[in-house]
């Protein structure tokens, strides 16, 4: 039997944050979306409007999860204004811009260098929810500066446990562009198995198909 709870819980792991989405996140969301990879791998259209992030943030992940169709989280990470930080001082220093003279003006200058608010790293979710069959897909993404820092596997990690061990899912299906190789691994790495090759899966918008990697999370 599927447990869902009456409001949508924080998840917390180490430096791992994932919370509820809030319609603060909209900016974010809307910034991180133009990066061309997440259209190309996800479901969000290329040139990805401010109002679709704003109704997202707003009322459609809230819906969602009323309706019990999907559970969304905003993943934050505690580490990426210090990994920001580590990055600009590297290249400050490569271009002899480093202020050694005031070195808290560089600590001020590389903080302020991270483009989100909150430690803000992606989304991440779990959607096509079938609770008379106990299974669900996760579906997620990564702002570009938030990735190859380990956080997606992390983020698969604990939303894969939370909806095997607590909400009482069976199975949780991982479903991947096979071109997609980044995303295939931070799977495997999360504990999820690799069952095969599924061709012609999806239809692209230029009316395109690809064949999707498929993967699952089960509890025996």
């Amino acid at each position: 039997m599927i447990w869902w709870p009456e409001e949508s819980p924080t998840l917390q792991s180490g430096t791992i944050t994932m919370r509820p989405m809030r319609p603060s996140d909209a900016e974010d969301i809307y910034r991180a979306a133009q990066d061309p990879t997440i259209p190309k791998f996800t479901t969000l259209p290329e040139d990805y409007p401010l109002d679709l992030a704003i109704e997202f943030a707003g009322k459609r992940a809230a819906a969602s999860f009323a309706n019990k169709t999907e559970l969304v989280f905003v993943i934050e990470d505690s580490r990426l204004n210090t990994l920001s930080l580590n990055t600009l001082s590297l290249n400050t220093l490569i271009s002899g811009t480093l202020n050694t003279s005031s070195p808290e003006s560089n600590t001020r200058e590389a903080v302020s260098d991270y483009p989100y608010s909150n430690n803000f790293a992606g989304v991440m979710s779990l959607h096509s929810i079938d609770i008379p069959n106990h299974r669900a897909e996760i579906g997620y993404w990564l702002a570009k500066e938030a990735r190859g820092h380990g956080i997606c596997t992390k983020a698969a990690e604990m939303i894969t446990e939370y909806g095997l061990m607590t909400l009482g899912f069976k199975r949780i299906d991982g479903i991947v562009d096979v071109r997609n190789e980044p995303s295939k691994a931070a799977l495997l790495k999360a504990g999820y198995e690799f069952e095969g090759i599924m061709k012609n899966y999806v239809t692209r918008r230029d009316g395109s198909q690809l064949d999707m990697a498929l993967f699952a999370a089960t509890k025996i």
